[in-house]
This record gives structure tokens, sequence and C-alpha cells, in this order.
């Protein structure tokens, strides 16, 4: 399949947004069943590297995730605290209806948790240059294969990575959420992958370090390198790190272009057993077929667009600019990361109001730039659906100028029903709703591969909302129940601006569970 011949994914982003009824009715899997997979990808019979087992406690402020930390050099205390705090296994609940009990510093889908980070390191630093897959579980790096193939890399991304002390490479297996969401599943898997790369970016920018997201790369170079099973895990993001004080200004800047072909006879191949479970992936053939159509077999094939930065604040069209106070930035990232939490199994937020500072905080920050091999990430616009928040009068919003516009006013009666929104939450009591929206023309432009890229980019974003909520004290859970159409119309926006995203904050109430951290 081609990446340029867009029919499937054009009828995908129908069936995932506008109408994913009818994805839904083609049948969804059973948690606890025999091909349900494993939480944790792991290699029996690999012998781990253990990371640092004493992790920082404290990181700095959460300012720090969007303006750098001091810079500093890639040790081996730092990867430990990045794995860990990006994607580390965080917390366990237990107790009364503890749900789904495992949970990491990104939200999942019921805790499925498909995305699987890899590490290439290319050696003459603190570790042996080899590929290593990271083992949440045990806080310890896999090994996978010996050897510098940070060049390989940088062949598939057509990227100069000189000067990387090391390179993050986001997969996603597939199975471990089509098994329960079938068809739906990929819309699923590109979200979480780009709330992962968000965290990272987050957590490394604090760390005193800059990554740069590769959306586009020769996807089955990558996944060879890595040894995943073709066609059910795929390569999402690779990120090369850099000091910040010396990241390159240019995400992409490589040498001749390569095909998949060149480069994978570079590659020899490895079978490295992990546990696995019998699994029928036809029953969630559509899945596999966005992956396929979306795969970039030659550098060549790599889009260069010119997005017309959206992202940048428009102008006050509509609706008076509201101006907010200056955002409480001092919560230290960790406590944040920690704190992060989607309010349990039914969320159902504590009445009263919140005050305006976790606004702020998503209008100064939610929306700041991040490098990238697409010209002005993120792509995506922030808006807000205020019910109850201190100062600020309920209707509808979006961020611009680290201030509010209002744009609209609420519709009458119950805001779930106009929006069809699932009842996992207690809307009518939730104080804020945000969207996060991206452009269905720009994605296309960058063929069946933008609907993975605009939904990981806005899934960014989406990272940013949770762990600002978190620093304000609110709880943030994502909802993909709801009507994009009522939605546009409720925000005013034309047809080719696709809610991405649903979040409901609000306050937790105390339940009935512990929720023990997990510590290193």
């Amino acid at each position: 399949m081609n990446n340029a011949d867009i029919a499937i994914a054009e009828q995908y982003w129908e069936d995932t947004l506008l109408t994913p009824e009818t994805l839904l009715a083609a049948g969804v899997g059973q948690e606890g069943s025999p091909d349900e997979p494993p939480k944790f990808k792991s290699y029996p019979g690999q012998r781990a590297v253990p990371l640092p087992q004493r992790l920082p406690h404290r990181l700095g402020p959460v300012t720090r995730a969007f303006t750098s930390g001091p810079s500093r050099p890639l040790t081996r205390d730092t990867l430990g605290a990045l794995l860990y705090y990006s994607y580390g296994f965080s917390r366990i609940d237990v107790g009364v209806l503890p749900g789904w009990p495992y949970h990491r510093t990104v939200a999942s889908a019921r805790c499925f948790y498909p995305t699987e980070l890899y590490l290439c390191l290319p050696g003459g630093g603190f570790g042996d240059a080899g590929v290593y897959h990271y083992d949440q579980l045990h806080h310890a790096l896999v090994p996978l294969r010996a050897g510098d193939f940070v060049p390989l890399v940088a062949a598939a991304a057509h990227a100069d990575l000189s000067g990387t002390p090391a390179v993050l490479v986001l997969t996603s297996h597939y199975w471990k959420t089509a098994f329960r969401y079938r068809h739906y599943a990929y819309r699923l898997c590109t979200q979480e992958a780009g709330m992962v790369a968000g965290n990272v970016l987050m957590v490394a920018s604090a760390l005193g370090l800059t990554g740069h997201v590769h959306y586009e790369f020769v996807d089955e170079a990558v996944d060879r390198l890595l040894g995943l099973t073709p066609g059910e895990e795929r390569t999402m993001a690779v990120i090369p790190l850099y000091q910040a004080d010396a990241a390159p200004t240019a995400p992409r800047a490589g040498g001749s272009h390569a095909s998949a072909a060149e480069i994978i006879a570079e590659i020899a191949p490895i079978s490295v057993p992990f546990r696995e479970v019998p699994r029928d992936l036809s029953l969630a053939r559509r899945v596999y077929e966005m992956d396929a159509s979306s795969v970039l077999a030659d550098t060549r094939e790599f889009t260069a667009i010119d997005p017309a930065v959206p992202g940048e604040p428009r102008p006050a069209v509509g609706g008076d600019h509201t101006p907010l106070p200056e955002p409480d930035g001092e919560t230290d990232l960790t406590t944040a990361l920690r704190a992060r939490t989607s309010g349990g199994l039914n969320f159902r937020p504590v009445p009263g109001p919140v005050p305006a500072q976790p606004l702020a905080a998503l209008a100064r920050w939610t929306g700041c730039r991040y490098p990238s091999d697409v010209p002005g990430t993120p792509l995506a616009g922030l808006h807000l659906i205020v019910q109850d928040v201190a100062g600020i009068g309920s209707g509808v919003y979006r961020c611009a100028d680290r201030g509010l516009v209002r744009t609209g006013a609420l519709p009458p009666g119950r805001l779930d029903r106009a929006l069809e929104i699932a009842p996992v939450a207690d809307v009518a009591n939730a104080n804020v709703l945000c969207y996060i929206l991206g452009d269905r023309g720009i994605a296309m432009r960058l063929g069946n591969r933008g609907y993975r890229i605009a939904s990981m980019d806005a899934g960014v974003m989406a990272q940013r909302v949770s762990l600002l909520a978190a620093a304000g004290g609110l709880a943030s859970r994502p909802v993909n129940g709801y009507s994009a159409r009522g939605v546009q119309q409720l925000l005013g926006v034309d047809p080719e601006q696709l809610p991405l995203f649903q979040i409901i904050l609000g306050r937790r109430p105390a339940t009935a569970q512990y929720e023990l951290p997990i510590i290193f």
C-alpha cells in the first residue's frame, strides 16, 4: 500500500471521528479473555541491565518542562530518571474495585499501554553501544543488539544525528489495545504514543536535555533494528536527545536519500523471544490496514509541508479577550507526574469552583512549540468549555495570547446530552472540558501517515494538559465518547477542524482504594 493513496485514511478519519459507532458496532473484545496480552512486555531469558535504583525525587518546577532546566549531559543517572518519569511503572492500586491496577506516568485506555520504549546508544559515553528495550516493570534495559546503530537510525530518518548521546524510539504493539477495541484501536494507540512523546519532551527539558521528534522515517528499517514482529508492532516516533545548549536547530538535515531495502541490507535479523498470547489479528483488520497504508519505504517519500503555522495565536474573532492570572508553575514536576490521574473508573468531580491558575497554565504552555520534522508543531489548537472556574464566566473559549477568547455560550440543558458524551464522567460537575482540535486538511497533505501524525501531535498537547492540570490539583480524564459534529458546532469551528481529544477536568473525590506509588 502507498502512503500517498489516501482513500484508506480518509475513510478512517470518518469512521473514528465522525461515526465511531460504525467501528465499535463491528465488535469488541472482553477484558480477562485468553487473548488479553500481558501488561508488560518481557523477554524471558534475557539478562537485563539495571538502571540506577535511586531516582531524584525532585526535578524542579513544572515550568522547566517548557523552558528547560540548566543544560546537562546525559548520564546514567539522568537516563534512569528520564525513562522512569517519561513512561515508568509509577503506581499500583489495591483495595475496593481497583479497576485497572497498573499505572504509568501517562494515561492509557483501560491501562493497556500498547506503547513500548526502546533506546539506541552510540557508545563512548556511560553505557555500551547497542539497542535496548526499556523494561518498566523492573526499571532496567534489556539488550537486543550490540553495536552503534545510530547512523542507521539517522539514515532511516534522513537526519543528521551526530552529537546525540541517545535516541529514544517509541513503538506501538497494536494488539495490546485491539484485543478489546478491535478496529477502533489505531486511534487509541496513536493518541497514547503522542502523549508518551510529549512526556518524554517535558521530562527531558526539566533534566536539561532537548528531544527532537521525528514522525517521518523508513518504518521497516527501524522495525527490523528493534526486532519487532512484522505487521504487529510498529515504530511510531524517533526521538534523538541532545544536551540543551548543544541541540541542533534543524531536526531534519540528512545526507543522501535511502530506501528501506538499502538500510535493511545493513541490519542482520534478530529474534529475541518475548511473552505473547494467542491472537487473531483479523478481528482488528482496519487497524493493521491503516498501519500498512501509512508506511514510508523511502526517504524520498518524506513530505516537506508548510502548514502555515496553524498553532500561532489567531486574532480574537468572535469574542472578548479574557486575561488570566499569572499561572502557578512552582509545583515540582515529579509531584505533578505522580499526581496525574484520570479520576478512577467513573470520574465524579467534586462540585464547586476551581481557581483560574490551572487555566492560566494551560493557556501559557499547552501550545508551546516543540522541535519536530513537521514544521510548526504543535499543529493543533486548544479550546475550552468552562462551567465552574472562579473569576471566569461560563462559556466557550479558545486559548490565545496567554489568555482566553470567549467564542460562545453554553447550550441550554445538559451538556453531556448535547455533546453525546459517554457516561464515564459526571460532566454536569466538571469544571472544564478541554478540546484539542487538529486540521484534517493539513494532516492529509502528509498522506495516510497524516492521521498518525495529527493524532500524536494532539497527544503531545494532551499530556501537557494532563500534567498542568495535576500541578493545579485537578484530575484529567480523556474521553473519546462524544459527538465530533456537536463539538464543532458548539466551538464554532469549520468542518476540517476535528476534535482529536476531549479531556474533562475537575477535582477528584476521595476513594476507597489505596494507590501505592512505585518508587525506585
